[in-house]
């Protein structure tokens, strides 16, 4: 168990190679392999993205979690396999491991819950891509982060993809070609994390942040909301913004809107979104799309 966590029961589906714990309306997702700096193994990519699928669906998961169990946050490609593959494998080997990837990014890209990368130790290569493509990333300081592909002859091919939604195209080319390791305040400085803790606090800063950011968004708000920043990506100003009009019109005719607005209109507070007993008229709540909050 990482240091400061509360002694709560892992379950896990299928195998402990990834382990789940709910902390309320967080689900907490370890990465762990600790005697190998949790690579990205196909067995553990697998796990992982049917984690995130699952995530997505379960009305009772507000935020994801993702961290690392032991030493390190995630040490990137798992380098025996990938050893292997070179070696022995056939371009349709390369292609399943390398498309097995790709479904875990995008299932974490495109997520409908809030996510955050608790990271602690090292965060390399494809394991770095992980906590990019969080919405948030809690770095302890003495962290390491880094794009070392180039380095082994490599190429850091998926995550070049997506690492332009966090930092400026300049720092990204940095990052890729001139490879090395930055500490945690580096990287905030740089924008590849938003937030700097001390040693043996991320996972507990990153549930505190999920649960307050639950606590005041309403879920579908915050998956229309995410839902429009990826639409609009590498869209013309004109397209995005008459995308951003038709979100605009769909969401004011969503219950949470209705229920937000009137809650402030009558209190001139906003509602609290974790409050037990939703206090919305329950012809209200049935009028949501069941998947309109995941």
């Amino acid at each position: 168990m990482l240091a400061g966590v509360a002694p709560l029961d892992y379950h896990s589906i299928m195998s402990d190679i990834l382990l789940e714990r709910r902390d309320g309306p967080v689900l907490v997702l370890t990465l762990n392999d600790p005697e190998r700096a949790n690579p990205l193994s196909a067995a553990l990519a697998d796990r992982l993205y049917r984690a995130l699928a699952a995530a997505a669906e379960d009305r009772e998961v507000r935020a994801v979690v993702l961290t690392g169990a032991g030493r390190h946050f995630s040490a990137g490609a798992d380098l025996a396999a990938l050893e292997r593959l070179a070696e022995g494998g056939t371009e349709a080997d390369n292609r399943e491991d390398s498309e097995r990837l790709e479904r875990l990014y995008a299932e974490l890209l495109d997520h409908p819950k809030l996510t955050v990368a608790a990271v602690h130790g090292a965060a390399i290569g494809g394991g770095c891509g992980l906590a990019t493509a969080c919405d948030l990333v809690i770095a302890e300081r003495s962290a390491r982060f880094g794009y070392t592909e180039i380095t082994i002859g490599f190429i850091p091919a998926l995550v070049s993809t997506f690492l332009t939604r966090r930092v400026s195209g300049s720092v990204a080319r940095r990052l890729l070609l001139d490879p090395g390791l930055v500490d945690g305040a580096r990287a905030v400085e740089l924008g590849l994390a938003d937030e700097l803790v001390d040693d043996g606090a991320a996972i507990e800063d990153a549930i505190a942040r999920a649960r307050s950011i639950a606590r005041k968004s309403s879920a579908a708000a915050l998956t229309a909301t995410k839902k429009l920043l990826n639409l609009s990506v590498g869209m013309g100003w004109r397209d995005a913004l008459m995308a951003a009009s038709r979100a605009n019109v769909q969401q004011r005719r969503h219950p949470d809107c209705r229920h937000g607005v009137r809650t402030f209109l009558a209190t001139k507070s906003t509602p609290d979104w974790l409050a037990q007993g939703d206090d919305r008229p329950k012809s209200m709540v049935d009028e949501e799309d069941p998947g309109s909050g995941g």
